[in-house]
């Protein structure tokens, strides 16, 4: 088989597991909500749309193929806040070898100040909840245009008194046809969903993340005449276009999808913008703007996003390090 006839193979594929997931996905249970909420300010701002743009430590959420990408080694840290009570924080490393790039990841939502009252509604104390993930991602490069990658997860949450236990795993390709162009594919929760398992409740049930699959187109565009710093010819502006689809409500007859844009300015700041809609319904309910900004100064890199929504505003900042 030739190698272009391959690439067009590959792609068939992909497209054929998006349509299969679709028609069999199920409606979502309310389980693992830190996994919700999505990794880093810079994909954030552009509506969540990076499947097929996926090129910092990042994407060992968003497709751990894109793993495969990074250069040595980058940290991120982000921290977003919604409320006084509400609390959202992402940390990872991300780091290339001789044999793939690999990522170890942590998400944990918090809500601090909840009422424990009794039947008659009297209050007996606070409490909190937390929902923690912690991810172990892989990437791995398939020639010059491919790249798969995989991620662990390992699942907790706690309530009052009681607790849960959890895993999953995901599965992603990045095609890189040519260099403006990326085609992601990523199938999350793929062993029959993400388990979850309830102790200390009066039922102990056990919930379901039901599989989904995610598509994302990026293109990217330069502009200007490139410069030469140190070993790296920057080009003066570059603009990045991304669109994702997922099927997370195909149990509703939804899809969600996500759109993006980045315009960089040589390499040193950046303007995003993007939206986040479930089957293109543009109310208050169904519909998510995002904007932000980046600035890249040597080894860092800060981000800023702010995702609206229908119960008010979140911002979120985070910090890359590239060594």
């Amino acid at each position: 088989m030739s190698l272009k006839r391959f690439h067009f193979n590959l792609i068939v594929v992909m497209f054929f597991l998006l349509l299969v997931v679709k028609v069999q996905a199920q409606s979502v249970n309310y389980v693992a909500e830190v996994l919700t909420k999505g990794a880093g300010a810079r994909p954030l701002a552009m509506g969540g749309a990076f499947v097929g743009a996926a090129n910092d430590a990042t994407a060992a959420f968003w497709n751990p193929s894109g793993l495969a990408l990074i250069d040595d080694i980058e940290i991120t840290t982000m921290h977003a806040t919604q409320s006084d009570l509400q609390s959202y924080d992402f940390a990872n490393i991300a780091f290339k070898t001789d044999f793939g790039s690999y990522a170890f990841s942590y998400l944990q939502l918090g809500v601090d100040g909840i009422n424990v009252t009794t039947t008659s509604s009297d209050i007996l104390g606070t409490t909190q909840y937390t929902d923690q993930a912690e991810l172990i991602s892989g990437g791995w490069k398939i020639g010059n245009q491919i790249a798969i990658g995989a991620t662990l997860k390992f699942l907790q949450t706690s309530a009052y008194t009681a607790s849960a236990f959890g895993f999953g795993s995901d599965f992603g390709i990045l095609y890189k046809p040519f260099k403006e162009l990326g085609i992601g594919l990523v199938a999350r929760d793929i062993t029959g969903g993400s388990f979850v398992s309830w102790s200390n409740t009066p039922t102990d049930p056990t919930q379901v993340l039901q599989p989904s699959i995610t598509a994302g187109l990026s293109y990217v565009k330069e502009f200007g005449k490139s410069s030469e710093q140190g070993t790296a010819s920057v080009p003066g502006s570059t603009l990045t276009v991304n669109f994702d689809i997922d099927t997370l409500y195909a149990g509703e007859a939804l899809n969600n999808y996500h759109f993006g844009v980045e315009y960089w300015y040589r390499q040193f700041v950046a303007l995003r913008g993007g939206f986040e809609t479930k089957g293109f319904q543009f109310d208050n309910d169904d519909f998510t703007p995002s904007a932000g900004v980046g600035i890249w100064a040597y080894l860092f890199e800060i981000d800023y996003a702010y995702v609206s929504n229908s119960i008010g505003g979140i911002n979120y900042i985070s910090l890359i390090t590239r060594l």
